[in-house]
């Protein structure tokens, strides 16, 4: 009994060097393109951020068109600038705190992630609880429609910001996201 010998023509499979030039090709691509996705991801998060600042800008308009006046637990014109959390937070969502929302009106649907933290900023990493930070706001504390923000005067009635991918509140820096521009 014979073995038969099976023979393969040189153009039914790949050689070692196509293989590695398609996988070169691959890695090139690849090398061109993750770095693309990372930056619009991060541009697609700063813009989430600054939708989401003159949003919360545009609620604390309304609480003031709606009741004439800030609530004491909206901090002062001195503050650094209130997070939005704790009482703020729970009052923009509709809760009657320290009389400050008696008709219970929602100033701003938070979402669900966001709930028990307060209003967080989407620049945090999640892999590193230190970065998660909520927005900032400063209100108009004597009504002359002006906030002094780092010397300069801004002719508003609230800010709101974002402490920006440094996580730090250096109030009105370059990497913040800021609702007044």
């Amino acid at each position: 009994m014979t073995l038969k010998q099976r023979t393969v023509s040189p153009s039914s499979a790949f050689t070692v060097m196509e293989l590695l030039v398609v996988i070169s090709i691959i890695a090139i691509l690849l090398g061109i393109l993750v770095p693309a996705y990372l930056k619009v991801r991060d541009r697609a998060k700063e813009t989430e951020a600054r939708i989401t600042a003159r949003n919360l800008q545009d609620a604390f308009r309304s609480y003031l068109d709606y009741y004439r006046t800030w609530p004491s637990d909206f901090g002062d014109e001195s503050a650094a600038g209130e997070q939005i959390k704790g009482n703020v937070f729970r009052i923009m969502r509709g809760e009657n705190i320290n009389n400050a929302n008696p008709n219970t009106y929602v100033f701003y649907e938070f979402a669900t992630t966001n709930f028990t933290e307060g209003a967080l900023d989407p620049l945090w990493d999640p892999l590193d609880e230190n970065t998660k930070q909520p927005y900032r706001v400063r209100v108009d504390a004597n009504y002359d429609n002006k906030i002094s923000v780092g010397g300069n005067d801004i002719y508003r009635s609230v800010i709101v910001w974002s402490c920006g991918w440094d996580h730090t509140n250096d109030f009105g820096a370059d990497d913040d996201i800021r609702s007044w521009e």
